[in-house]
C-alpha cells in the first residue's frame, strides 16, 4: 500500500504542474483570478511537499510540513472564491477579509508551532525525518482548523451544486456535475483514510486537494462551455451586435442573454437560461416578432417589436464544441415603414379596400376557379355628382359603396374585395354556393337603394360563377364585366335622369 501511495504522490506532483503551465499563458485574463491563485498555491504546496521529502535540512523539512496547514485553509478559501466567480456572483468583502485573517492566523500558528505545539505536538529539534510530521499527535488547534477548512470547502461545493441544479438543461453542465461529484468523493475518502484507517507518510490531503484543483481547472478553465462560449462569442458580439444578443450551446439551449433584452421585456434570467431557444422565442411571440426575411403582414404583428434575426455558428478553439450566436437587430421602425409602403402599394387610401395592384397579384396565384365567383361593380353617375355637387360628393359615394360591400360580404370567409379603378370595384369569393351569391347581389342592391336620392347609391353589378373549374379567372372577370355593363347601360341612364331632375328641382348648381 505504501508503495502504491508513493507512486500516486509522484503522479499528483506532475499533475499539479499542468494547470500552472497552461494558465501562465493566459495570465492577463481576470475572470479566472481566484482559480489562478488556487493553482499557483497548489503548485507552491507541491514545492513544499518535494522539499519536505528530499531536503536534508531539519528546519526546512519541519516548516515545509507545517505550512501545509494554512495552505489547506487557503485552498478552501480560494476554492470558494473560484466558485463565486464561476457562478458570476461577487465574493462578499466581509467574508474575504474574515477568511484572509484566518489564513494569516493559521500561518502565524504554523510558524510558531515549535514553541506553541498548537498544530502538531512536535518541536523542530525533535524532528528526525519528514515521517515524524505524519506520525506525531495533533495539537489542540488542529481540530478547529480542520472543521473551518471543511466548512468552507463544503460551502463551495453546495454553492456550485445549487448553480448546476439550475442549469441541468444544458448538456455541458452534466460533465461538470459528474466531475465535481467525483472530486468530492475523492476528498472525503482520502481524508477519512488518513484520519481513521491508514498510518502513512504520504500526505493524502495534499493528493486529494491537488486532484480537486485539477478538476476545477479542467471543467472551469479548459472544458467549461459557458466561459469558453462567452470568451469566444463576446469579441464577435462587440464587432457585430447593434442591440441585443443570445448565446446558445450546440443543442440551441440558451446560456447567456443580453441584459437589455431581459430588462426590456421583464424576464428573469433564470426563466430563459438553460431553456431551448425555440421555446423562449415562442414565449416572447406575444411581444416580439423574430424573422430572418422581411415578410410584411398587414393584419398581424403590427403592434409588436420586430427583430431581424441573424445567427452565426462558431467552434471553440482546441475543443470539439460549438455554439450559436444569435444577434437581434431592432427593425421595428423599418418594419413600420415597410408596412406603410405595403399598405400604399396594396390598399386604396380613400375606401380602405385593396387596390388593383393587390388584386392583379392575387389572381396570378389562382390555380383553380372551381366554385369561384366574380362580382364586377361600377358606381353609376360618379361624374355627374362630381360635376354638379363637387368631388366631396363623389368621395362620399365611393366610401359609402365600399362600406356597404364590406357589410354585405362580411360573413363570407374567403374573399377579396378591391377598388380597381375610379368607380370600379371587384369582389372574388371562394367555395360559396351560387344561390347564396345571388342573395348577396340582391342584398347589395337593396342596401344601396333609398327613396332619398341624396342617400341612394346607384351601382351596376355583374356576377359570374364557375362551379366546375373549367374557366380561367380572367374569363370569369370578362363575363362579370359584360353582365355589369349590360346592367349599367340601363341603370346609369335612369340614375343620371333622376339626378338632373333633382338638381333642377333644388335649383342649386355647384358647377
Amino acid at each position: 500500500m505504501q508503495y502504491l501511495l508513493e507512486l500516486l504522490l509522484i503522479f499528483i506532483i506532475f499533475l499539479s504542474l499542468i494547470p500552472v503551465v497552461k494558465m501562465i499563458r493566459n495570465r492577463n485574463d481576470q475572470k479566472y483570478a481566484c482559480l489562478k491563485v488556487l493553482i499557483y498555491s497548489t503548485f507552491f504546496w507541491t514545492i513544499l511537499i518535494v522539499l519536505e521529502r528530499v531536503s536534508t535540512s531539519t528546519w526546512l523539512v519541519y516548516y515545509a510540513g507545517l505550512l501545509g496547514y494554512p495552505l489547506r485553509l487557503l485552498f478552501s478559501t480560494l476554492m470558494l472564491c473560484t466558485i463565486f466567480q464561476y457562478v458570476e456572483k461577487k465574493f462578499p468583502k466581509p467574508l474575504l477579509y474574515l477568511l484572509g485573517t484566518l489564513v494569516i492566523i493559521d500561518t502565524l500558528i504554523a510558524l510558531t508551532n515549535s514553541s506553541t505545539l498548537y498544530f502538531l505536538e512536535l518541536r523542530v529539534e525533535e524532528l528526525t525525518s519528514f515521517r515524524d510530521l505524519y506520525l506525531s499527535n495533533n495539537g489542540p488547534v488542529f481540530i478547529y482548523h480542520l472543521v473551518i477548512t471543511y466548512v468552507i470547502a463544503l460551502a463551495s461545493i453546495v454553492l456550485l451544486f445549487v448553480f448546476l441544479a439550475k442549469q441541468k438543461g444544458i448538456r455541458q453542465y452534466k460533465e461538470i456535475t459528474t466531475m465535481m461529484a467525483i472530486s468530492v468523493v475523492v476528498v472525503l475518502v482520502f481524508n477519512l483514510m488518513q484520519l481513521l484507517v491508514i498510518d502513512t507518510d504520504v500526505n493524502l490531503t495534499y493528493i486529494s486537494l491537488v486532484f480537486v484543483a485539477f478538476v476545477l481547472y479542467d471543467v472551469i478553465y479548459r472544458k467549461d462551455m459557458i466561459f469558453n462560449l462567452r470568451a469566444s462569442g463576446r469579441s464577435e458580439i462587440l464587432t457585430n451586435m447593434r442591440e441585443m444578443y443570445i448565446l446558445t450551446d450546440a443543442s440551441k439551449r440558451i446560456i447567456e442573454v443580453s441584459p437589455s433584452l431581459l430588462e426590456k421585456y421583464q424576464y428573469l434570467e433564470e426563466e430563459v437560461i438553460g431553456q431551448p431557444f425555440d421555446s423562449v422565442a415562442l414565449k416572447m411571440a406575444n411581444k416580439v416578432t423574430l424573422y430572418r426575411d422581411y415578410l410584411i403582414d398587414e393584419d398581424s404583428s403590427s403592434n409588436k417589436d420586430h427583430y431581424h434575426l441573424r445567427e452565426k455558428t462558431f467552434k471553440l478553439k482546441g475543443m470539439n464544441e460549438s455554439g450559436h450566436m444569435i444577434l437581434l437587430y431592432d427593425e421595428t421602425q423599418i418594419f413600420n415603414l415597410l408596412r406603410e409602403l405595403n399598405h400604399l402599394s396594396n390598399f386604396d387610401s380613400m375606401t380602405g379596400l385593396h387596390n388593383r395592384n393587390y388584386i392583379e397579384h392575387k389572381i396570378r396565384t389562382f390555380d383553380s376557379t372551381k366554385e369561384v365567383a366574380v362580382f364586377s361593380m361600377d358606381l353609376n353617375g360618379l361624374k355627374i355628382n362630381n360635376d354638379y355637387l363637387g368631388h366631396e360628393r363623389g368621395d362620399y359615394l365611393l366610401r359609402t359603396l365600399a362600406n356597404k360591400i364590406k357589410e354585405v360580404f362580411q360573413d363570407i370567409q374567403r374573399k377579396e374585395i378591391a377598388r380597381i379603378g375610379g368607380d370600379e370595384f371587384i369582389v372574388i369569393t371562394h367555395e360559396v354556393e351560387i344561390e347564396v351569391l345571388k342573395r348577396k347581389l340582391k342584398q347589395l342592391l337593396s342596401e344601396c337603394s333609398h327613396e332619398d336620392i341624396e342617400k341612394s347609391i346607384s351601382v351596376s353589378v355583374g356576377l359570374a360563377y364557375d362551379d366546375s373549374g373549367n374557366s380561367s379567372i380572367y374569363t370569369l372577370i370578362q363575363r362579370a364585366d359584360a353582365l355589369m355593363y349590360e346592367m349599367k347601360s340601363q341603370a346609369s341612364k335612369v340614375y343620371q335622369t333622376k339626378m338632373i331632375d333633382y338638381f333642377k328641382l333644388q335649383d342649386q348648381f355647384i358647377r
